[in-house]
């Protein structure tokens, strides 16, 4: 049987193949992303609007912390959003931020996500 850890490594390949049609062997149908509930449909909008945006977007966890049904990790960014990205006139230069992630898992599934993602990193390379 697959750890809490191979899973959510399978869930990072599976964004960064942009395979969304599998997204729901990780992600649970009723998912909610920082208390608003987005279920399998929306959760995967919102995905494919960030590759969308950020077509060199990869996930990779720089730090990964597991318990029983929870993982916490830091997902760095190094990339190029093409216009807007947080309100911030990226307009394709590069930036480089992390996101600061929690999921909750329910029968091996992402049920919830809490998500804050840098963005005074953001600001700061803007100038």
């Amino acid at each position: 049987m697959p750890t809490l850890q191979d899973i959510y490594l399978s869930y990072l390949d599976c964004l960064n193949r942009q395979a969304f049609d599998e997204l729901g062997t990780f992600v649970a149908d009723n998912v909610e992303h920082n208390g608003r509930p987005f279920g399998l449909s929306g959760y995967r909008d919102i995905l494919e609007n960030d590759f969308a945006d950020i077509p060199d977007l990869r996930f990779e966890a720089e730090i990964l912390v597991i318990e029983a049904t929870r993982v916490a990790a830091r997902l760095p960014f190094d990339c190029m959003p093409k216009s807007t990205f947080m309100s911030l006139p990226v307009n394709g230069r590069r930036v480089q931020f992390c996101e600061h992630v929690f999921y909750e898992f329910e029968h091996m599934k992402i049920r919830r996500v809490w998500s804050v993602i840098d963005k005074p990193a953001i600001e700061r390379q803007l100038g």
